[in-house]
């Protein structure tokens, strides 16, 4: 009996010890920081229109109009002005503008996005709860960007300077980044790689507390839109961005085009992503159609709680 109550204490003891043990790990846990909220601005962790949101954010070899957020290299590619806007479940609004033209042998863009989450006092960074919760504390993120590109030996090479800036409360963080990009077009399918490293530059800092900014290695392919009959092309796109802490984001998606009468078509896209913040969720989608030279697209992500709903107007 004496022996038998001796194990049950033994018994008890160790199964505090495990249990205390397990406490104190997950107290740990809970009080370290999410490493998917690091970095800052919040915006540069954005995707920048509706065609990319809905492509799961794969945009390095995408020759479009807003190749100035994803690869100076392709800037020129495609000419025109984009208009975008995004709406959050926590109210919170990002927008979108895009310019791009050739000169020459050079290509030229322009482009600026915008996050407003509220006047609330806020965190820096900020974290992407502000994006799906109303209660949360709140930012303004800045983003502006020129980038020029040239082809030399047959591969196309740009780059791009890039103001950003998040502001808490009366308190904001400056700074200038850059990316650094090239890309080659192939003849299977009529694809594009590319590659380029985004964000480099200096820490932000805001009241003594300084943050880096997300850079990344982001390598990417696209293919042309192919024809499956005599309507229906197919096209999509892949990328892997590697991020400055070595932790690894994969993200693509399909588009498929129908073209009833020449001038007009319809396109829905689905996309997949592994997400880098910790409201975002994997699953993306949209559509959109265009009318001679005015392309309007949605796009819509799942988010932690609700959704984001992305329009996007191209005027090339």
């Amino acid at each position: 009996m004496n022996r038998s109550c001796m194990l049950l204490r033994r018994g008890a003891l160790v199964a505090a010890l495990v249990m205390g043990a397990v406490a104190t790990r997950a107290q740990a846990q809970s009080s370290a920081p999410d490493q998917r909220e690091r970095y800052a601005p919040l915006i540069l962790k954005l995707p920048a229109t509706a065609r990319v949101l809905s492509l799961g954010g794969a945009q390095v070899a995408l020759r479009d109009v807003d190749a100035v957020f994803g690869n100076p290299a392709l800037v020129g590619t495609g000419t025109g002005l984009a208009f975008s806007a995004e709406r959050y479940e926590s109210g919170a609004t990002a927008g979108q503008f895009a310019s791009s033209s050739t000169i020459g042998p050079l290509g030229i863009g322009v482009g600026v996005q915008l996050l407003d989450a509220g006047p609330r006092y806020g965190l820096f960074p900020a974290e992407s709860e502000v994006l799906t919760r109303a209660s949360a504390l709140g930012t303004t993120s800045l983003a502006a960007s020129v980038a020029a590109s040239l082809t030399w030996k047959q591969i196309r090479w740009g780059v791009a300077a890039t103001y950003v800036e998040e502001r808490v409360t009366d308190d904001r963080a400056g700074g200038v980044g850059f990316d650094i990009g090239a890309s080659k077009s192939l003849s299977l399918l009529g694809s594009t790689v590319g590659v380029a490293v985004q964000h480099l530059g200096p820490r932000l800092e805001v009241a003594g507390r300084r943050e880096a900014l997300p850079a990344q290695l982001a390598i990417g392919i696209a293919t042309a839109p192919k024809g499956f009959g005599k309507w229906v092309d197919v096209g999509g796109a892949a990328e892997l961005d590697v991020r400055r802490d070595g932790e690894l984001f994969p993200r693509g998606g399909v588009e498929i085009s129908y073209s009833p009468i020449e001038g007009v078509t319809f396109t829905g896209r689905a996309g997949g992503r592994r997400p880098q913040l910790r409201e975002e969720r994997p699953v993306t989608a949209g559509g959109g159609f265009t009318v001679d030279r005015f392309t309007l697209d949605y796009g819509w992500e799942t988010l932690r709680e609700g959704a984001g709903h992305r329009l996007t107007i191209r005027l090339r």
